[in-house]
């Protein structure tokens, strides 16, 4: 009998409405309009620009889970000018950023440019199993990391080296947040500070930031203040039918979203419906079964089923479908 590996059997058993699911979240982020609204918002540099100027400045093509996280030493040989969406070795892992990208801004000093490396997260945990803040923080570590022989070298002929590192960003965005989180925006960066003594040296030194924002599990967006937490939270809403969302992102949010992107929100909405479905007809079907150990007469049982406010709506035939589905032992 054919054996699978440990990402064989993560596949297996994958809900394949998840995955699609997943994938539409992020080509939905990866909306540049969109994502020119998360970076004015979060990204220092971008305060201070409109939608469209922002938009200009995000430079090639945005990357959809397509980098690796662990780079590792393929990066090396890669030329300045490119993302490597190659580096990977086989003894570190499988992770992929969701959305890698890169802005090429005017710089204020003079006529050169200044580039950033962002990615973007969409996570729905805000509380994983580990503090969300470690791993933003490792993403920048490896985004600053797999810059060596891409951005920057070490070597010795080199006057400038560690000088050419680019700035990075890690931006979470977790759309399912409990409330004492919710409708909050954090940032994780770099400061300087003496523990003695002091020096007028101005040493370029903030070259990561992790950011995570957070959205109401509640889906509330008239209570959410911040005009960016206020559209995600209503994009996220499970609520909102796909003509009234489509609708309102373009009226009351200025997103002039394309055919393509529409097609995205309804396939957002689509699947998180059947996502839902899923989870109810699993937990009637469990409801059921337990029930029928107890309860031997079908009408007093349907009774008992919808009681439960989460049940409250069924019909007779699905708890029918559930009830004939096998017959329980008297003595189990």
């Amino acid at each position: 009998m054919e054996q699978f590996t440990g990402l064989g059997k993560a596949i297996a058993a994958a809900d394949p409405d998840k995955i699609r699911l997943d994938m539409t979240v992020k080509n939905i982020l990866a909306y540049k309009p969109l994502l020119a609204r998360i970076f004015k918002e979060v990204v220092s540099e971008c305060r201070d620009m409109n939608y469209d100027e922002i938009e200009a400045c995000i430079e090639g093509d945005v990357l959809v889970s397509k980098v690796y996280v662990d780079s590792g030493l393929t990066n090396a040989g890669e030329r300045i000018d490119g993302l490597n969406t190659e580096a990977y070795l086989n003894e570190e892992g499988l992770d992929r950023y969701d959305i890698r990208t890169y802005l090429r801004l005017p710089d204020k000093c003079d006529s050169e440019y200044i580039k950033l490396i962002i990615n973007l997260e969409a996570q729905n945990e805000d509380k994983p199993g580990y503090d969300l803040p470690l791993r933003a923080l490792f993403y920048c570590c490896r985004m600053i990391s797999a810059q060596q022989g891409v951005e920057f070298t070490t070597d010795s002929d080199d006057p400038v080296k560690y000088g050419n590192i680019k700035k990075v960003y890690s931006i979470w965005l977790c759309t399912e947040a409990a409330q004492t989180r919710a409708n909050s925006i954090e940032i994780y960066d770099i400061d300087r500070r003496f523990l003695y003594g002091s020096n007028s040296d101005s040493p370029r030194y903030d070259i990561l930031n992790a950011i995570i924002i957070y959205i109401s599990e509640k889906h509330d967006s008239e209570k959410a203040e911040n005009g960016l937490i206020r559209m995600l939270t209503y994009l996220f809403d499970e609520q909102v039918n796909v003509a009234d969302k489509v609708r309102n992102l373009k009226s009351v949010y200025g997103l002039n979203v394309t055919k393509e992107v529409e097609s995205e929100v309804t396939d957002l909405c689509s699947y998180a419906d059947a996502i839902e479905n899923k989870g109810i007809e699993k937990g009637l079907k469990a409801l059921v079964h337990s029930l029928k150990v107890y309860v031997k007469d079908f009408d007093e049982l349907y009774t008992a089923v919808i009681k439960n406010e989460d049940y409250e709506k069924v019909s007779r035939e699905d708890v029918m479908k559930y009830y004939c589905e096998t017959e329980t032992p008297v003595n189990s």
